[in-house]
């Protein structure tokens, strides 16, 4: 998808931080909004002086391909952020791509089908990649950018991500839901939909608006 839920930007960024990744793959990479957030946040030193003349992608500690089907989302800004943005659509690609350590999937899955989704989400973690995936938490279809790759297919709630039997956890967000799956048992503070969770953030929402911090 080109783009997604503005909503979800501050808890995917605060999840890609919390993972502290090297090796990411940004499947359906849309504007390339979280490659430079990632570099941004997480991967460029902001102790030393940067060095206008290389990209950001030769100066960060993390590295970043992506996946695009879509010929006219091909930007040429996408070169900063990403070592190769990977042609074709995932379904085909996902079995030859491996070496991992987060891979995500941002309002993308709804516009594959079930089976494929879920084998692609076996595939990577199952080789031992955390997955970010995002989706809205109702089902409805749309249309954008005059593109077919924007139709929406597929729905998923929590049980079509429990199903596939690995640890997850999972947070509604605006309009749509993100769902972080791992290897293995996973807690990321302040991210989550347990009950204890939700109060936490509600408190610090009050405290800051309350008090301003």
């Amino acid at each position: 998808m080109a783009s997604s839920f503005s909503s979800q930007i501050d808890v995917i960024v605060n999840l890609m931080i919390r993972l502290a990744p090297r090796q990411v793959l940004d499947i359906g990479k849309g504007f390339g909004k979280y490659g430079f957030l990632l570099h941004e946040y997480y991967g460029i030193d902001n102790t030393k002086k940067p060095d206008p003349t290389r990209t950001l992608a030769e100066q960060s500690r993390v590295v970043i391909d992506a996946v695009e089907s879509n010929p006219d989302y091909l930007w040429p800004h996408l070169a900063q952020f990403y070592r190769k943005v990977i042609r074709g659509r995932i379904e085909e690609l996902y079995s030859g791509l491996s070496g991992y350590d987060l891979v995500l999937m941002l309002d993308v899955i709804e516009h594959i089908g079930k089976a494929e989704g879920a084998a692609i989400i076996r595939h990577f973690v199952s080789g031992g990649a955390a997955m970010i995936v995002s989706t809205p938490s109702e089902y409805f279809d749309q249309q954008l950018y005059e593109s077919s790759d924007e139709h929406h297919v597929s729905f998923w709630g929590v049980s079509d991500i429990s199903v596939l039997g690995f640890p997850f956890d999972h947070q509604t967000v605006g309009a749509g839901r993100v769902f972080l799956i791992t290897p293995g048992p996973m807690d990321i503070r302040g991210f989550g939909n347990h009950p204890v969770k939700k109060l936490r953030r509600i408190a610090r929402t009050l405290r800051s608006e309350l008090f301003g911090r």
